[in-house]
């Protein structure tokens, strides 16, 4: 008897091992879905892809624009100028975590650290974006807006 109870306790354990050892498993993945590089490519894409981006802005209100703009000759020149700065700006996304994921809708919340280096200056910003994986295992990125204001 007393070892069909031991038996029994030991089965329980096993078991209880067993479920745990998974647990860790689906974090794992979501945080994977953070920070791989089709996701991460994705929400750059989304912000060098916006003319408005009011991070950039900021960054050329704090950055030797003023100098180059004074330097222009025509108005034409000053639009190319600042076309130019624009374009030129370079992204980056750093330090990106799980915030939540949702096992209803499989989609991860996500934050991350975005940089603009745009002629002399670097601006960042903490930024929050969801991936949704579609049945074909494309990512579906978005990007939540944040209030950001140049003065």
């Amino acid at each position: 008897m007393i070892l069909i109870r031991e038996g029994q306790a030991f089965l329980a354990r096993f078991f209880l091992l067993l479920l745990l050892s998974g647990c860790g498993e689906a974090d794992q993945v979501a945080e994977h879905e953070c920070r791989s590089l089709d996701v991460r490519s994705s929400v750059l894409k989304i912000f060098s892809d916006d003319e408005n981006n009011k991070l950039v802005a900021f960054a050329l209100k704090y950055s030797s624009l003023d100098a180059m703009m004074n330097a222009a000759k025509s108005e034409t020149e000053k639009s190319a100028i600042l076309d130019g700065a624009k374009k030129s700006a370079v992204y980056s996304l750093d330090g990106t975590i799980l915030k939540s994921k949702d096992k209803a809708t499989r989609e991860v919340t996500c934050i991350g650290m975005l940089s603009v280096t745009v002629l002399d200056t670097r601006a960042e910003k903490e930024i929050e974006f969801r991936v949704k994986r579609t049945t074909d295992r494309t990512p579906l990125v978005s990007v939540s807006p944040f209030l950001f204001t140049v003065q």
